[in-house]
């Protein structure tokens, strides 16, 4: 149940209307986000939405870019031109039709694509008792390669998730969005962080395939409930679109926003589609982002829906003042309106894309070593084993099922690969040792035979230490490639070492999911 706050709407319903009042009049927050935005994109993975021409200074074209094809932004030519280099060929493109990795240059927006590990996508009933998941939950629903059909579940065709990024260097997921868009989450992000928000996006690119998958389960639970769902007024295609979702050509988000660690206080939990999440009355004159595009907030200031929070408004306000466009049946979503009319005719090229690439531009040796949580290492080992279906369920009071690890964190818990830090918690975000990492990977792939050995490979590894058969694994295999003197096993992990780990068991013969390294 929401526990709402109480006496401090009036202070917050004032601190908001200043804030947009600020915002509309001198629009400093977005020029300054605007020149941010351009600095940080150099280096930045690309794709087109279409085939792109390449031009060189004087206009004149030297070449194409086929769609969904990664490239590396070098940077902004102009307001219309990227500069960009594509294998070995380096010119400019139109920004209208280019999809950027928003990580790349947003790195600090916390991103939990919920879709690429386990739909949580959720619908209530009139009663109000009774919270109903739809058929997909707990699927992935991006899947890796062109394919018409639904991924085999059987196989490891269904790989998404967060990948190696040079760029950063770290693991993050990769987020297709319109260039255009982009800019206007920068700017709506940089209005947030001003009044300490974050943002925490749940969703953005999905394929085409799955909106009608999703559709398709939707409609079901409805007939099913005898239409007893709660929708608010609206039908079921404003929740989940019948044939062309903005989010299948890359122009929206997902969002909520997060202070202090903690998510702010929503009508609703992420993905419930109901009539109590809904972001404006179904009365009012507009709906869809068709009708929206281009409305003031003072527009949906005045047609908000009765449960819509402070949080939930102040958050609308960010995106508007921003240039998005909100969904009337959705508090969460917002999407660049002007990029879907000018791209909604190539949706066809990324119907059933999911990209597993980026352009790989080079890694700075400066990188900071980023520490390996327990969460980031069992879904990295779980994506590397190929997402295998998982099994079981868990007690931990500290792991839900809106976790982009809660998939991960099932299987190898079923598999004795990781336990708990105790009984009822997991501590997904405390840090992952060296020694305990290792100890995963030869859970999951080791054979004990290949430990066998007279002589411990390390002074600092102890025969009666816990991880000792898996640090002589992993020596023996030549994942560690040290071969004397001190491991350091109760080290803190950093992702560029678990990379290096996973890489080198790759080479040494361990059948991984290659995406991932």
């Amino acid at each position: 149940m929401r526990v709402k706050k109480r006496g401090y709407g009036i202070f917050y319903a004032l601190l908001l209307a200043f804030v947009v009042q600020c915002l509309a009049g001198t629009g400093l927050c977005l020029r300054a986000s605007a020149d941010d935005f351009s600095a940080s994109i150099s280096g930045a993975t690309g794709w087109g939405t279409t085939s792109l021409t390449v031009y060189q200074e004087d206009m004149s074209a030297i070449g194409t870019i086929e769609a969904k094809e990664p490239f590396r932004i070098l940077g902004r030519y102009n307001e219309n031109l990227l500069q960009i280099e594509y294998n070995g060929m380096t010119g400019y493109v139109d920004t209208g039709n280019v999809l950027i990795n928003l990580p790349d240059v947003e790195p600090d927006i916390i991103y939990n694509l919920t879709n690429a590990t386990g739909s949580v996508f959720t619908a209530t009933t009139e009663s109000g008792t009774t919270n109903l998941k739809l058929s997909i939950f707990g699927d992935q629903l991006y899947y890796n390669g062109d394919v018409l059909d639904f991924y085999d579940k059987t196989s490891a065709a269904d790989k998404a998730g967060k990948v190696w990024n040079e760029k950063l260097g770290k693991y993050e997921f990769i987020v297709p969005i319109l260039f255009t868009a982009a800019e206007r989450i920068s700017a709506a992000r940089s209005m947030a962080a001003a009044d300490g928000y974050n943002f925490k996006i749940y969703d953005a690119y999905r394929t085409n395939t799955a909106t009608h998958l999703m559709s398709s389960s939707f409609n079901s639970l409805y007939e099913q409930s005898r239409g007893a769902l709660v929708l608010g007024g609206y039908d079921t295609s404003f929740y989940v679109a019948s044939a062309l979702s903005a989010h299948n050509i890359g122009c929206a988000i997902d969002v909520t926003m997060v202070r202090g660690g903690e998510e702010a206080d929503m009508p609703t939990k992420m993905h419930v589609l109901s009539g109590d999440a809904v972001l404006l009355n179904y009365s009012s004159g507009g709906r869809m982002a068709a009708d929206l595009y281009g409305k003031p907030y003072s527009y949906y200031e005045n047609n908000f829906a009765g449960t819509m929070t402070e949080e939930a408004k102040r958050l609308c306000a960010y995106m508007i003042e921003a240039g998005l466009t909100g969904l009337g049946s959705e508090w969460w979503h917002f999407q660049d309106q002007a990029g879907y009319n000018r791209n909604s005719g190539y949706f066809t090229n990324l119907a059933t894309w999911y990209p597993c690439r980026l352009y790989a531009p080079a890694g700075d040796p400066d990188a900071p070593d980023i520490v390996t949580t327990r969460a980031d290492a069992v879904y990295q080992l779980w994506a590397a084993a190929g997402f295998p279906k998982s099994e079981g369920e868990i007690m931990f009071t500290d792991v839900s099922e809106y976790d982009y690890y809660y998939n991960a964190v099932r299987w190898a818990v079923s598999k004795g690969i990781i336990s708990g830090s105790s009984a009822m918690t997991f501590s997904p975000d405390d840090a992952i040792t060296k020694a305990g990492f290792l100890n995963m990977l030869y859970q999951a792939f080791g054979n004990p035979e290949e430990a066998a050995s007279d002589t411990a490979a390390f002074d600092d590894v102890s025969t009666n230490a816990w991880y000792y058969i898996a640090v002589q694994w992993a020596a023996a295999r030549g994942i560690v490639t040290q071969t004397s003197g001190e491991f350091r096993p109760a080290a803190v992990l950093t992702q560029r070492q678990m990379h290096e780990f996973l890489t080198l068991a790759e080479q040494t013969g361990i059948s991984l999911g290659t995406n991932y390294l």
